[in-house]
């Protein structure tokens, strides 16, 4: 797709509603996931003085350089995982970040290219990965990974009822041949899951894998960490979310980091902080009006949350905040 043509049709999901949470927006921000550049493009029409945008994938220099013709040295880009940023030395350096945003998820970018093999409903290549990292690749971890290690991952990452069923089903027909395509995958998961209405059978394993191929969640949980340390007193934290287990890791460090944390559980380290560092800006998160889902279904899915950073408490204990990972084993 074109240039001009995605830059047309692209609309931030939430972008509004995250807009009025975070006013008065002021001083530089960090665009953890920079993609069309939605986000950084309403950053400095609302107020904030420079943005540094960070991608991993290197294509979206493109709609970077749009940006920089427009606004010069007030947008900076970096061509790495918004979960290392805490290893950037220009934004380490710096004492005057005042938010950083996350939009995660996959991009209609991704969707929309078959070559980059994010779709179950156009043919390509078993790829799925958003940045230039090696490997594995979607194909590595379909034909090569044991059927327990695919059923797990479908399970917990795409929190598919039927992954038992799908990895068997997988590992008896890698047998016979290397799987390749989207589709030939695609194609095998509907021969298992029922047809539903509003979603593709094959979503819920592509996005387990997906989350796999690009290690998604343990991402997050470094770039919330990282964020709260290197925001300043007063600044912002807003995150929109895909799906159920990214915002449980977002909830879980909020209430961790606003000092509510009830009880222990896996997805969340021993705490004993006793003073909040962040406030919840919004006590429920918000979901997109019947209006946008209307003009852009991938927003039906989003939330938002958006924290204000009200002490420099230290925060050591965050360091291990992690989702577990299922061990590929490849």
């Amino acid at each position: 797709m074109e240039v001009s043509k995605i830059l047309q049709e692209h609309e931030p999901v939430l972008l509004k509603d995250f807009i009025s949470l975070s006013a008065p927006i002021k001083g530089c921000w960090i665009d953890g996931t920079f993609g069309a550049g939605g986000y950084s493009r309403a950053l400095l029409q609302n107020g904030a003085c420079q943005v540094l945008a960070i991608d991993k994938d290197s294509t979206t220099k493109t709609f970077f350089k749009i940006l920089q013709n427009e606004y010069g040295d007030k947008v900076k880009f970096y061509n790495q995982s918004f979960a290392d940023m805490g290893k950037n030395n220009e934004i380490n350096s710096r004492n005057d970040i005042c938010g950083v945003v996350l939009d995660l998820g996959v991009s209609s970018m991704h969707l929309d290219n078959p070559h980059r093999g994010f779709s179950f409903k156009k043919s390509g290549p078993l790829d799925m990965r958003m940045g230039n990292q090696p490997g594995p690749t979607a194909s590595e971890i379909i034909n090569l990974c044991s059927e327990a290690t695919l059923a797990d991952l479908i399970f917990f990452y795409g929190q598919e009822r039927k992954a038992k069923k799908i990895a068997n089903r997988i590992v008896t027909e890698r047998k016979k041949r290397k799987i390749s395509t989207t589709m030939e995958l695609a194609q095998i998961i509907r021969a298992i899951v029922p047809k539903n209405f509003n979603k593709d059978p094959a979503t819920r394993t592509f996005q387990a894998i997906r989350i796999a191929v690009n290690n998604e969640l343990k991402d997050l949980s470094r770039a919330l960490t990282c964020a709260e340390k290197i925001i300043i007193k007063g600044g912002i934290i807003a995150v929109v979310t895909f799906h159920s287990i990214e915002d449980k890791i977002v909830k879980d460090f909020g209430k961790i980091m606003s000092g509510n944390t009830s009880s222990n559980n896996r997805y969340s380290p021993p705490t004993s902080k006793t003073c909040a560092s962040l406030i919840p800006l919004n006590k429920r998160p918000i979901v997109a009006t019947a209006n946008e889902i209307e003009r852009n279904k991938r927003a039906r899915s989003a939330k938002l949350r958006v924290y204000k950073k009200v002490s420099d408490c230290p925060s050591g204990l965050l360091t291990s905040m992690q989702f577990p990972e299922v061990e590929l084993g490849i």
